[in-house]
């Protein structure tokens, strides 16, 4: 009722995406997840073409081309299910992209976006090797990359890492960050507002404190009811598996959130 949400970012190397199915609110019975963010595709050099490209590990790619069992369970209990791209340790970088290779690698997302039935797209800039390359840029370029995403899938959502060089944006073509980037979403326990990282966005958009469940840093109860009290988004918890998933966890986030308890009904190993 109060209209936040919790996003799954999850590890896919080591995790069951349907596991996010396992966790209810007690009374109301509804789903605690709303976005599952894959994680992670990657944004990748050809170094024949000089061009960038998505590339997907084994893991990525099983979800993606079995997506009637992983993906649409998700999405037929209303939970939207997202693409992480993430750097890969070449010069690829989604932050350093001219204007052409933004608009080249809009298209080819909107294509996996299409191919997969996916909603949106998510962009953390870690594991780069920046330089002064052809095709791409000197200077931060990421505003231009998630503006043409929008542009491509202006019926998608496109979400940003408050990090590095996604840790902002900037005006393209007279529209504001806050038009073309539907969620920016806090590192592991930072809180504050963005509208001075992310011009134009709405307190809806932007996801505080995320949890790091694979460590143990868990968003406490009185910093998930501040959430509400100053009105943000939400929350994202990251590497939800069944080893790291105990319901008093999530009952920080759900009990200031939406007033009700976590259950956990069952587990979902990694089975491929």
């Amino acid at each position: 009722g109060t209209g936040q949400i919790v996003i799954s970012c999850q590890e896919t190397n080591d995790a069951n995406p349907l596991h996010n199915l396992c966790y209810t609110l007690k009374e109301s019975g509804k789903y605690v997840i709303d976005q599952v963010i894959l994680f992670s595709g990657n944004i990748n050099y050809n170094v024949e073409t000089g061009e960038v490209y998505n590339y997907n590990n084994e893991n990525i790619t099983h979800v993606l081309e079995n997506r009637d069992k992983y993906i649409k369970p998700l999405q037929e209990k209303g939970m939207k299910v997202i693409l992480g791209i993430l750097c890969n340790h070449d010069r690829a970088c989604c932050t350093h992209l001219s204007d052409e290779n933004c608009r080249k690698f809009a298209l080819e997302l909107k294509a996996k976006v299409e191919a997969y039935g996916l909603d949106g797209v998510f962009f953390d800039d870690e594991y780069c090797n920046r330089g002064d390359y052809p095709g791409f840029t000197t200077y931060n370029n990421f505003s231009r990359l998630a503006y043409e995403c929008k542009k491509a899938m202006p019926d998608k959502l496109v979400q940003a890492y408050v990090y590095s060089g996604t840790g902002s944006a900037s005006e393209v073509e007279g529209k504001q960050p806050g038009e073309f980037i539907d969620y920016g979403i806090q590192d592991y326990g930072r809180y504050s507002d963005l509208s001075g990282s992310y011009p134009g966005m709405a307190k809806s958009g932007m996801i505080q404190a995320s949890s790091e469940f694979a460590r143990g840093s868990i968003i406490s109860e009185s910093r998930a009811r501040q959430i509400v009290t100053d009105g943000y988004g939400g929350t994202m918890i990251f590497s939800l598996n069944p080893g790291n998933g105990y319901v008093s966890r999530f009952n920080n986030i759900t009990v200031p959130f939406y007033g009700e308890e976590t259950v956990q009904t069952g587990s979902y190993a990694k089975d491929w």
